[in-house]
């Protein structure tokens, strides 16, 4: 009986959930899938068919790629659109809350004028009452005092606390999302500096803002990582078993697979996969399945491979 079962393929994950794989055959020679395909909806050509047929099956297949196009398009539009979005909600919450902020600092600043009026207040109660030799007097006043002065005290502290996060420079929202992603992505860099390679990095991150790089752009993460890789090879590179393969310091994910296993980082004898792909194999139950997920792995190299021809 003839064994169907795929060739078991090398899958290294990444710790950006993407995944590269050593494919046993160039992408171009793995092209039985694409057939199949065409197979499967009747737009394979034949010997026998008419140039009418032919030409028919051809408009068939072109107003399919156009779909494809149109639809991939639509994602990328909708994406821009949320991403615009996201930045246009990010720009109101700061506005509301240098407004919040605004309204703080007025509400502190009433209630310590308020609250000297009511130390003055107490202070002239009390030269009153020992004026007029009132003992109970004087001791109401002078309790009065007390925590009136208590109170201003604490408002006027308040106040400083304000002030001083009032001088603190802002954090541009853009900036605060990349960097919360990039070390999200590069887990063994450590904020507060305590190993040698978190104070390279942060080294390497102050030279690019200094030489006018825009942390508010993916090209200066990118470039980021392209300079750490360099100085931090042990930080890019995975082992497994024995074998070391380096990982390109950022992939280019495509949600819908269109790009060639170049454009992901993959060679004509490597295909990396997007995280939303090793994502969507988990939760179909493919991923632990060698055999399904091979099939799987070379269905979208060669889906990336064909529709970037497209």
């Amino acid at each position: 009986m003839a064994d169907n079962k795929e060739p078991e393929l090398f899958v290294q994950e990444d710790a950006d959930g993407t995944a590269t794989v050593e494919l046993n055959e160039p992408i171009e020679d793995n092209t039985p899938v694409e057939r199949q395909s065409q197979a499967d909806t009747g737009d394979e050509d034949h010997p026998d068919d008419s140039e009418a047929v032919r030409a028919a099956r051809r408009a068939r297949r072109r107003s399919k790629k156009d779909l494809i196009r149109k639809t991939n398009d639509e994602k990328d539009v909708r994406l821009q659109m949320l991403q615009r979005q996201n930045e246009e909600y990010e720009r109101r919450l700061g506005q509301l809350e240098q407004k919040t902020h605004n309204n703080d600092v007025n509400s502190i600043e009433k209630q310590v004028a308020d609250q000297k009026v009511r130390l003055e207040y107490a202070k002239m109660q009390l030269a009153n009452a020992t004026a007029a030799g009132d003992g109970n007097g004087a001791v109401q006043a002078q309790d009065e005092l007390y925590e009136a002065r208590r109170d201003l005290d604490t408002l006027e502290g308040n106040r400083r606390q304000m002030a001083q996060q009032s001088r603190q420079p802002q954090v541009d929202p853009n900036i605060k999302r990349n960097a919360s992603t990039w070390v999200d992505r590069n887990n063994w860099y450590d904020p507060n500096l305590r190993d040698e390679d978190s104070k390279i990095a942060k080294a390497i991150d102050e030279t690019l803002t200094q030489s006018g790089w825009d942390p508010k752009t993916e090209e200066y993460w990118d470039e980021l990582d392209n300079r750490l890789q360099k100085r931090l090879p042990h930080r890019y590179n995975s082992n497994n078993e024995g074998r070391e393969q380096v990982r390109s310091p950022r992939n280019t994910v495509g949600s819908s697979g269109r790009e060639a296993s170049a454009a992901y980082g993959g060679t004509n004898k490597t295909f990396t996969l997007s995280a939303e792909m090793v994502r969507a194999m988990k939760d179909a139950g493919m991923w632990d399945n060698p055999d399904k997920r091979a099939k799987m792995i070379r269905r979208y190299a060669t889906d990336a491979k064909t529709n970037s021809r497209n």
